[in-house]
């Protein structure tokens, strides 16, 4: 139990050496804390490295030992055809006369008019001679060739070099595997070293057997080539493989970090995407990203399935509210209507405040079920052009009876100009822009603007409509000059449920102003205990919201040129 204690104290009470030591290894995680691309990319770079080096050098190990079966087989074809060329020669006696060999050694030779002997190919080991090969591999001024023919005792009778790089005419070579084994009637060739400690000092003899017209052995020809001639096109063949693999290996770096990036720029799309579920963004679709996509299609399942189950809760609970007190009134009234004794005005009064609430009970489960029906993920517009003004006058028509009975007055006016006799020509209605607007439902958001303004408006509304074709946006106004919306309601008339009449505050506010259902200001003069369902403008945000639009309320204060007042502001795009 004391160790228990000490524990928990030691945890509470770390030192001050302590908690720096912690910071530090937090520090160091948080560096080590790479990104997954990054590893990933990373770990494939290892991969193409080391695979890129296997690969050269397996490939530059095969080359050379290629290369020297190319020259074996030059070899076997060019012995076997000097075989051919000196077997008269070699009968007559004439491949030992100084003459005849000199034409020989002339074919051998740098320039056709010397006397001198094949050049010292073979001594390559200093940088005269490494010079030389550089020579002969750009110009090829003269034949790499050895070439040696012996008797058929195998001795030589004429060699290609020079007496100072070691001609062995008159020496005994058969002993010499070439001659020994061509003698012996097999296939003779040896690969001989001037530098026992280097390879590139060998070269590389291939004999044939000189045969008389009766077939019988006469002599040996031995062909001999130089490992050091093949060099430099080994070294032209090492640099294009190595720049070939460099670049191969590079751009496959290169083209790996880009596929690191697009993983990591589509995975940070679609964490941006979760992240901001609630801002109704749109989903990101990937061209080349089928599990990608498979991701967010999911998400966007769930998103939905989340938000149906919370908009349904959200449905009950606020319907359930809402309905409770007009339901309270009407069994209030229904049970006092039982009363047999109750007097006939009090009956009267009665059924009026059943018939209100029943009034009211409709027109709440109605917008309850239009707002349930856009607030859907899956809701589409059906969208044409429609002319917002002409469809203004024809929902003012419908409600002339409500604006005679408050002896109100409407006013037009287009880009600032008054319209009131125009508004009612064909003609110029026809001329005003149109907007790409799903008729139904723009009819329930204006509608509901102007039932709130003809029910708040003192004397008059003014409809206006502003518009500039360059800009693409039309902007519809309703201003009626009733009672202005207090500062603090400002930020809240869009609100689900929010109206003044809701609140238990100043009385003066609950007169003054119907949020949400009507426009939020109470008609000077008008006294009335109407309540609004606080969802009319909700209704109407989301509808123009949905047609791509902006709607603002403010407060009109009064000048030498306006008359105080508020005013609802619709922006809506011109269709094209």
């Amino acid at each position: 139990m004391k160790n228990n204690k000490q524990n928990w104290y030691t945890k509470l009470h770390q030192s001050p050496q302590n908690l720096a030591a912690k910071q530090v290894r937090q520090n160091s995680k948080d560096k080590l804390n790479l990104s997954i691309f990054f590893r990933i990319w990373l770990a494939v770079v290892v991969i193409i490295i080391i695979a890129s080096i296997m690969v050269f050098d397996q490939l530059f190990e095969r080359v050379e030992p290629t290369s020297k079966q190319v020259i074996e087989d030059t070899l076997v074809d060019t012995s076997k055809l000097l075989a051919a060329s000196l077997s008269q020669p070699l009968q007559t006696g004439a491949l030992a006369a100084p003459s005849y060999q000199n034409q020989l050694d002339q074919a051998f030779n740098a320039a056709a008019n010397t006397h001198t002997k094949t050049p010292k190919i073979y001594r390559y080991n200093d940088k005269e001679t490494l010079n030389q090969l550089s020579t002969w591999f750009n110009q090829k001024t003269h034949s790499s060739f050895r070439v040696y023919v012996t008797n058929a005792n195998g001795k030589v009778i004429y060699d290609s070099l020079a007496k100072s790089d070691g001609n062995a005419e008159g020496q005994d070579y058969s002993r010499w595997n070439d001659v020994y084994l061509t003698l012996q009637g097999k296939y003779g060739a040896r690969s001989t070293r001037s530098d026992k400690n280097n390879a590139d000092t060998s070269v590389m003899y291939v004999a044939q057997p000189i045969t008389n017209k009766q077939g019988k052995l006469i002599g040996v020809v031995s062909v001999g080539k130089p490992v050091a001639t093949i060099l430099p096109y080994l070294n032209v063949a090492r640099q294009r493989m190595l720049t070939t693999s460099l670049t191969i290996m590079l751009l496959a770096i290169f083209f790996a970090g880009l596929v690191a990036w697009w993983l990591q720029q589509s995975i940070a799309m679609v964490t941006r995407y979760t992240g901001s579920l609630d801002t109704h963004d749109a989903k990101p679709s990937f061209y080349l990203g089928k599990e990608l996509n498979e991701l967010t299609n999911t998400i966007e399942n769930m998103k939905h399935k989340l938000e149906n189950k919370a908009y349904v809760t959200d449905y009950v609970h606020t319907l359930t509210h809402e309905l409770k007190s007009p339901l309270t009134a009407i069994k209030a009234s229904g049970e006092l209507l039982e009363d047999a004794t109750l007097e006939e005005e009090d009956r009267h009064l009665l059924s009026q405040t059943i018939s209100e609430q029943s009034t009211k009970l409709q027109s709440l489960i109605d917008r309850l079920l239009l707002l349930a029906k856009i607030e859907q993920p899956s809701f589409r517009l059906s969208t044409q052009p429609v002319n917002i003004l002409s469809l203004t006058r024809t929902l003012i028509t419908n409600q002339q009876p409500r604006i005679q009975k408050r002896g109100l007055t409407i006013n037009y006016f287009v880009n600032g100009a008054e319209y009131n006799k125009q508004c009612e020509d064909s003609s110029f209605m026809a001329s005003l822009p149109r907007i790409l607007a799903d008729e139904f439902w723009l009819s329930q958001a204006l509608d509901n603007l102007i039932t709130n303004a003809i029910f708040f408006a003192d004397s008059h509304i003014d409809i206006e409509l502003n518009y500039q074709e360059a800009k693409s946006k039309v902007q519809l106004s309703i201003f009626n000059d009733g009672a202005g919306i207090p500062d603090y309601a400002l930020d809240k008339v869009f609100d689900r449920y929010f109206s003044l009449s809701h609140q238990a505050g100043n009385p003066n506010n609950a007169s003054m102003l119907q949020t949400n259902a009507q426009t939020p200001n109470q008609p000077k003069n008008h006294t009335s205990n109407h309540k609004g369902s606080g969802l009319g403008l909700t209704l109407a945000k989301q509808v123009i919201e949905h047609h791509g639009g902006k709607i603002n309320i403010a407060n009109i204060h009064q000048t030498h040129t306006t008359t105080e007042g508020v005013q609802v502001s619709v922006s809506l795009p011109i269709a094209n």
